[in-house]
């Protein structure tokens, strides 16, 4: 019989083991529900407090930091004014206002903040990870010239979060002279959103274009390291990058890597690298075939025309309809009229590419 059986519970008399089991049981449960929901409530309870907190402290700081920004107090005033249990809340205060400003109002919220940042620094390795990630975004910000080997040095912590407000911190354009370590760290970064990686490493300016060159040539790299750089190339429309991409072409053979370089080429690349794109227009990956045929039309040329309209019969619908927009892009509209008015099974694909963009029809 079933010891759980409804029925057989309220035939159960006190005596019975199992009904002793099962009632202290179920006053275990109640009393662990009790105890989550106190929990609960004491929680709400104390972030409500500290929220009211920080409302109160805001209010008070806020004029004397006007005063300062307007020139009518020193920023040195303020250390006197904070106590010493709200420091932290204050400089957290001051970096929400640094983030909002630049130039000289930047540099007078820095001023201010400069006397407190010793005690946040000597605590930037403590505390969880979002901990020591809030307090080196507010070293990085307010005090990254006597900070800088701290910031770093985050590139090693063993949170990955922690790691990668280093890596934005150091990717900006006043700090050209971290890029060889960005570039030295980045494998660390993998599992990141890559075009978010790319997107930095671009932003760090011109200076970035012949080391990011150098990680694109370097075969003994991974191959998402050098996909990544070759993004970032072509995030800066870095025409000297085409030739370097087309030997990567010539013998890489990672789909991620192969596509980025085609990519690159798309936006820097002439009419002597398209024998670089042919080669990959009949690659056994369909995304790096597409990508091919987006490139060769940029690209364009003599050749182009006819390498576009044999991969209107690609296997894969999509490299056609890129194929379809490549013939477009290079004017040969007459050609995919004729293809749209045929009996060709893409009739479709081709009159919704004539269609989109009647004006280049």
């Amino acid at each position: 019989m079933n010891p759980f059986d409804p029925i057989r519970f309220f035939e159960l008399s006190f005596d019975d083991p199992m009904f002793r089991i099962m009632v202290a049981a179920l006053l275990g449960l109640s009393v662990l529900a009790v105890v989550f929901v106190g929990i609960a409530v004491a929680l709400r309870i104390r972030n409500e407090r500290r929220l009211a907190l920080r409302k109160r402290l805001d209010a008070q700081w806020k004029p004397l930091l006007l005063e300062v920004m307007s020139g009518e107090r020193s920023p040195s005033d303020l250390y006197l004014r904070v106590p010493h249990r709200h420091r932290f809340y204050f400089t957290s205060f001051l970096y929400r206002f640094a983030r909002r400003v630049r130039g000289q109002e930047l540099a007078t919220l820095r001023a201010a903040a400069r006397p407190f940042l010793p005690e946040i620094h000597r605590s930037v390795k403590d505390g969880t990870p979002e901990t020591r990630a809030r307090r080196l975004q507010i070293l990085g910000l307010l005090g990254f010239d006597a900070y800088a080997d701290d910031v770093a040095a985050a590139l090693d912590d063993p949170s990955p979060l922690v790691a990668m407000v280093a890596f934005r911190l150091l990717a900006r354009p006043e700090h050209p002279d971290f890029l060889p370590l960005l570039l030295e760290k980045l494998s660390r970064f993998e599992t990141f959103s890559h075009n978010l990686l790319a997107s930095l490493l671009a932003g760090v300016g011109f200076e970035a274009a012949p080391l990011l060159r150098d990680v694109l040539r370097d075969a003994g790299r991974p191959a998402w390291v050098r996909a990544v750089a070759a993004r970032a190339l072509g995030l800066r429309n870095d025409v000297p990058s085409a030739d370097v991409a087309a030997t990567v072409l010539a013998e890489a053979h990672d789909p991620a890597l192969l596509i980025a370089a085609l990519d690159l080429l798309g936006r820097g690349g002439s009419e002597r690298h398209r024998a670089a794109v042919r080669t990959h227009l009949r690659a056994p990956n369909a995304e790096v075939r597409l990508h091919a045929v987006r490139a060769l039309g940029k690209i364009g040329g003599g050749e182009a025309r006819e390498l576009l309209e044999h991969a209107l019969h690609d296997a894969s619908p999509w490299v056609a309809l890129a194929a379809a927009e490549s013939l477009k892009q290079i004017g040969a509209t007459e050609l995919l009229r004729t293809m749209a008015a045929s009996e060709h099974p893409r009739t479709d694909l081709f009159r919704q590419v004539l269609i989109e963009n009647p004006v280049a029809a």
